[in-house]
C-alpha cells in the first residue's frame, strides 16, 4: 500500500465485528482505513478530520470512533454502516486550546477520555452527548490515559514525571503514585484488568506493574515503546516500538506480561492492533502494512522453562556420571594376559620396608654407624 509507506501515523484501532483497521495519518490529517475482510488487505480511503490526528479509540457499542486531533479537538466518526454519514466526522468536541492527544473509550462509563499532553489534563467527555462532563488537572504533562474496569479508577502515564498515576474518576483526584525509573519517560500503557496487570512502555524497556500489589519488573526484551495495547480476547499485549529505520519493531507479550516474539518494523510503527478473527497483528510497515502471525513464537509452557532452568545444573553433573561409568567399564575391558598389579598388601609391605630403611639412615646420620659385637675393622 504505498499510500501508506510514505505516511506518518500515530494511534492504531480496530473495528473487529468488520474487518477493519483504522490509523491515525498525521501527514494527511485524517483517519485511513483498511479492509482486512479478504486474504488481501484494501486501503478503502482516508476519513477527511481536517487536523493532523494523534490518538484513536473505537467504542462497537456506540458506532463511534473518536479521534484526538490537533488544536485541541476530539474528533467522532459515524461507524454505523446504515447511516448516511457512514465513515465521516459528524462532530467534534473542543477539549483544550492546542492539544488532543491519546485517548482511551470506556463502555463501563460511556465515556472517551482524552490526554492534553503538554497541557497535564485528562478531558473527560460523554460519549452519549458528545460534551466535556469532566476535566481532570494532574498539573504534569501526560501520554496515555486507560480506564481499568476491574478497580473503576483512571490510569494515566505520565511522562513529565515518570509516573503512573492512579486517578479517581469521580472527582480526578489521584489515588495513587506507581514510580518509574528516572529514565523511564513512559508513553503507552494497556491493562489486563483480569490480572490486574499494566504495561507501560518506557524509553529503553517496558515496565510491568500488578496495580493491586504495586510490585513491577522490567523487560529489556523490548527496546521501549511508544503505544501498548491489550486483546482480552486473545489475552495478548502489542508495543509498537519504533526508533529509527534499523531498531524498530513490534512486539507481543502475552496476557501474564511473559514476552511471546516480536518482528522488524519501520519507523513509523508506533503500534499494533490483533485482528481477533485470524490471529494476525497489523501494523504500518515499509511498504505500507505489515502482518504476522505471533502463534508461531508461542511462549513455551510453564515445565518446559522449568526443565530447561535446572538443565543449567543437571547437565554437568550428568557429564560426571557418563565419565565415571565410562572409566569404569575402561578398565573392565582391560586386557588379562597383562600382568596384574601389585594388591593392596603388597603395597602396604613396601612402604613398610620403605620407612625401615629411612629411619636406619636417620639414626646412622645422628649416632653413626652401629658396630656389631666382635666386629674389627
Amino acid at each position: 500500500m504505498p499510500v501508506l509507506a510514505t505516511g506518518y501515523f500515530d494511534g492504531i484501532e480496530a473495528d473487529q465485528a468488520n474487518h477493519r483497521i483504522f490509523l491515525a495519518d498525521r501527514k494527511d490529517s485524517g483517519i485511513d482505513v483498511i479492509d482486512t475482510s479478504g486474504a488481501t488487505p484494501k486501503f478503502l480511503g482516508t476519513i477527511d478530520l481536517g487536523a493532523p490526528s494523534n490518538g484513536l479509540a473505537f467504542a462497537p457499542d456506540r458506532h463511534r470512533l473518536y479521534a484526538g486531533i490537533e488544536g485541541g479537538s476530539l474528533a467522532v466518526v459515524d461507524m454505523n454502516k446504515g447511516s448516511a454519514t457512514y465513515l465521516k466526522k459528524i462532530d467534534e468536541v473542543k477539549v483544550d486550546p492546542a492539544t488532543a492527544d491519546l485517548i482511551d473509550y470506556s463502555p463501563n462509563t460511556g465515556r472517551v477520555y482524552v490526554s492534553t499532553s503538554e497541557g497535564g489534563k485528562v478531558v473527560a467527555v460523554d460519549a452519549a452527548t458528545d460534551k466535556v462532563v469532566d476535566n481532570y488537572d494532574l498539573k504534569t504533562p501526560l501520554e496515555q490515559p486507560r480506564y481499568n474496569p476491574a478497580d473503576g479508577k483512571l490510569y494515566v502515564t505520565a511522562h513529565g514525571a515518570n509516573y503512573l498515576l492512579q486517578v479517581n474518576p469521580a472527582d480526578g483526584s489521584v489515588t495513587r503514585r506507581y514510580t518509574l525509573s528516572a529514565r523511564c519517560r513512559p508513553n503507552g500503557l494497556a491493562i489486563n484488568p483480569g490480572r490486574q496487570l499494566a504495561l507501560v512502555a518506557c524509553g529503553s524497556s517496558v515496565v510491568l506493574i500488578k496495580l493491586d500489589t504495586g510490585l513491577n519488573s522490567i523487560s529489556l526484551k523490548v527496546p521501549g515503546g511508544d503505544i501498548a495495547a491489550y486483546d482480552a480476547r486473545l489475552d495478548r499485549f502489542t508495543v509498537g516500538s519504533a526508533h529509527g529505520p534499523r531498531d524498530s519493531s513490534i512486539a507481543v507479550m502475552d496476557g501474564h506480561g511473559n514476552f511471546v516474539g516480536s518482528v522488524p518494523a519501520a519507523s513509523n510503527s508506533k503500534g499494533a492492533v490483533f485482528d481477533d478473527a485470524s490471529g494476525l497483528v497489523y501494523a504500518v510497515g515499509a511498504a505500507g502494512l505489515l502482518s504476522f502471525s505471533p502463534s508461531q513464537c508461542a511462549p513455551p509452557p510453564d515445565w518446559l522453562t522449568f526443565a530447561g532452568g535446572m538443565a543449567v545444573y543437571a547437565t554437568p553433573m550428568l557429564l560426571f556420571v557418563l565419565f565415571l561409568i565410562w572409566y569404569a567399564r575402561h578398565r573392565a575391558r582391560r586386557d588379562p594376559r597383562k600382568p596384574a598389579g601389585p594388591t593392596w598388601d603388597e603395597l602396604r609391605d613396601e612402604d613398610h620396608i620403605r620407612e625401615r630403611e629411612r629411619i636406619r639412615e636417620l639414626e646412622d646420620a645422628i649416632y653413626g654407624p652401629v658396630v656389631e659385637p666382635g666386629f674389627e675393622g
